[in-house]
């Protein structure tokens, strides 16, 4: 068993990391999240509040709850945290492990700009992207189909938008505090939506892929299903040849309903929100991956389960002043 530090459990995929560590492995997660009412406070027995992860004490911080926990091992869902694992690395004591793509991996593909054009120099399937640098720039984009414009760097859905006219795409920047060097333009695919672990060790060995469809989604998946799709399934594999993570990644892939090809839209270097369901259809790979980032042997799991569903739904929790003052949620008075 390994006590593993679970970063981002005020989110949904922190939460139900954390959650799946708790009740289905030997694992013992400890979580972390900057905000001191987390939700994922209310269900682990060790948590800590640390800084926002572009904060300089940022490192520092984790460091010290990796110790005063003594942390085996170190599993980082926010993207700000990705871009700081480096300084991450260098704070804490080299016996604990952080399970995440090698550096190289993660600078091509967190920022979508980078992303967009380091795909675009492989043999990878993906949507057109255009990086505009200035407005003159939004003006020679090709609108003649509609286009996706997202942040360079942004969470869940923030910020992403369909726009089919150049009025509608300049009345974007009306409405949120970008520039157009900050925005990837990324031709629209119509098709099904999938999101597919791929499950890399420190060692460069493709354990599994499990694409999971996308039935609804807000922001994170609300609802997935496992699905056996042969087009997302090699992709990913090709992704797995070109990139070569070893460590977590989640590929996002729109099937293109006219000619069946599994364009690329996105790669996360970490776990997705959406591992606990990888993990229920037989590919645990949280559990995987923690033992193999400590150095321990792990063998490909044989397959997975199909037509498994997560459909996520809220949970009520009731509790007296006292009891959440009991935990340092909130201060003796039960006042927030």
């Amino acid at each position: 068993m390994a006590r593993v530090l679970v970063t981002g459990v005020g989110g949904v995929g922190g939460v139900s990391s954390a959650r799946w560590l708790l009740t289905e492995t030997e694992h013992e997660p400890v979580g972390v999240d900057m905000n001191p009412r987390a939700r994922g406070f209310f269900e682990l027995d060790r948590w800590e509040v640390v800084p926002r992860a572009d904060a300089p004490e940022w490192p520092a911080a984790m460091a010290s709850v990796v110790t005063h926990h003594d942390v085996d091992a170190i599993v980082p869902l926010v993207d700000e945290e990705l871009a700081r694992i480096e300084a991450l690395r260098e704070a804490v004591s080299d016996e604990v492990a952080i399970v995440a793509p090698r550096p190289g991996a993660v600078e091509k593909t967190l920022d979508k700009r980078r992303f967009a054009r380091w795909i675009e120099a492989t043999d990878l399937s993906a949507p057109e992207s255009v990086c505009p640098d200035d407005e003159a720039d939004l003006d020679a984009i090709d609108l003649s189909v509609p286009i996706v414009v997202k942040p360079r760097l942004g969470h869940g859905s923030t910020g992403v938008e369909r726009v089919d006219s150049i009025a509608a795409l300049r009345a974007y920047f009306d409405r949120y505090p970008y520039e157009p060097g900050d925005v990837v333009c990324q031709e629209s695919v119509d098709g099904a939506e999938f999101t597919t672990s791929v499950v890399s060790t420190t060692a460069g060995e493709c354990l599994a892929v499990v694409p999971k469809a996308v039935v609804e989604k807000e922001g994170n998946t609300d609802w997935g299903v496992t699905r056996a799709k042969q087009t997302v399934e090699r992709t990913c594999r090709e992704v797995h040849e070109t990139l070569d993570p070893r460590g977590p990644v989640n590929v996002q892939q729109i099937v293109d309903h006219e000619s069946g090809e599994a364009k690329i839209v996105e790669i996360n270097p970490r776990f997705s929100s959406t591992a606990c369901l990888t993990a229920r259809a037989g590919v645990d790979e949280f559990d995987l991956l923690i033992r193999d980032a400590l150095g321990e042997s792990v063998d490909p799991p044989d397959g997975f389960e199909t037509g498994i569903h997560l459909v996520r739904s809220s949970a009520d929790r009731f509790a007296s002043g006292e009891e959440l003052a009991s935990r340092g949620l909130f201060d003796e008075g039960g006042q927030p």
